[in-house]
């Protein structure tokens, strides 16, 4: 095994946690469910520091990463919505967001070879969103039924969320105009020296 393919395979791991959590969620208990998902999340984290660290990025990884971590997130979404643990309100945008972002940045990463890193503001909604989720299930008797307490725990990172959502469409949309602008430039070279053989 190659070192380098160590962040893959968290990942691997990752994607295996989503079925992990399906089962302990529904069958078991929710609460054990909740560690299963802060597991996946750490796993996040090392993965992205070995890579970055390491320089253990491949193309593989591109892809694996963020499918693994926007699969985790949208799966406990639906199942928190499904059991009424989260608001509809709540799901929507992080859905929306993770669904987005990782079609602009498969794109990008298919025009050029760019590799597409988390930025700050989207690395603190993932960080509210884990605190969140948790929180919404350690405390699910006292939301109910109650729409003041339901607003102050699920508005911030709804609102952060969609600040990071509209941020990441801005980056993504700068990063395909310089992939398109150096792909232009690349071809009047080309026609230029094909020109100068003549």
């Amino acid at each position: 095994m190659k070192l380098k393919n160590i962040p893959n395979i968290l990942s691997v791991i990752r994607i295996i946690l989503v079925v992990v959590f399906v089962i302990v969620f529904f069958w078991v208990d929710k609460y054990v469910a909740m560690v299963v998902f802060l597991l996946a999340g750490a796993t996040d984290v090392v993965d992205g520091y070995l890579a970055r660290r390491n320089n253990w990025i491949t193309n593989l990884g591109k892809i694996l990463d963020p499918f693994a971590d926007k699969l985790m997130q949208c799966t406990v979404l639906i199942s928190l919505y499904i059991e009424k643990l989260i608001p509809l309100w709540f799901v929507v945008p992080f859905i929306a967001k993770e669904f987005v972002t990782l079609l602009m940045g498969l794109i990008v990463m298919r025009k050029r070879s760019v590799v597409v890193v988390s930025k700050w503001y989207g690395k603190m909604t993932v960080c509210l969103f884990y605190a969140t989720v948790v929180l919404s299930v350690l405390i699910a008797d006292m939301l109910k039924d109650n729409i003041i307490l339901t607003i102050i725990v699920f508005l911030p990172a709804t609102v952060c969320a969609l600040l990071a959502f509209g941020a990441y469409v801005k980056h993504y949309a700068g990063l395909r105009h310089k992939t398109e602008t150096a792909e232009n430039n690349e071809e009047k070279a080309e026609t230029a020296d094909a020109a100068d053989k003549v």
